[in-house]
């Protein structure tokens, strides 16, 4: 049941950052282009390739067959995303905005670097973890309450790392 939860909550969690993106795309390729990983062409058209590449992440990880699909590309786009961050907190640019679709005007820190981690577990966990066969209406109400706690819990931590940055300026 554990792997039904949590590709629930990582499926939410992809599409809401891919609508995020799409919804103000200039915006978005613009924080895309501000990263500095790739040339502002190839930034550009990452842009209008990662949120597909989310929505296409989070259908994925609604589907039963096949198993692996959802997860491992939700895995490469959090490896990429959690890379380009901790590039930039590396070289010390921690005043841009992440993108992440979540709390609006966060900025990269070192605890979005693990609190991207902690997804990137979470859907290698999803991979191995075999899908209920039998799903009754009690599982189910399990499953979407337990899935939408990790939702919420997600934008709360989300939430409250952008408000420390915020109050500790």
């Amino acid at each position: 049941m554990g792997g039904a939860v949590c590709r629930l909550a990582l499926a939410v969690i992809f599409a809401q950052a891919s609508v995020h993106a799409l919804r103000d795309w200039p915006t978005y390729a613009a924080i895309v282009e501000n990263f500095r990983i790739v040339p502002p062409q190839a930034a550009r058209l990452a842009a209008r390739v990662v949120p597909v590449a989310e929505l296409a992440a989070a259908a994925l990880l609604l589907m039963p067959a096949p198993r692996i699909a959802g997860p491992a590309l939700g895995l490469l786009l959090m490896a990429v995303f959690t890379a380009a961050i901790w590039i930039n907190v590396a070289r010390g640019r921690v005043n841009i905005d992440c993108g992440c679709g979540g709390a609006s005007g966060q900025q990269l820190s070192a605890a979005l670097v693990v609190r991207n981690l902690v997804l990137c577990t979470l859907l290698a966990a999803t991979a191995a973890a075999p899908l209920p066969q039998d799903l009754n209406a009690a599982l189910l109400v399990g499953v979407l309450g337990a899935a939408a706690f990790l939702v919420v819990l997600y934008f709360a931590v989300s939430q409250l790392m952008a408000n420390a940055r915020a109050l500790a300026a």
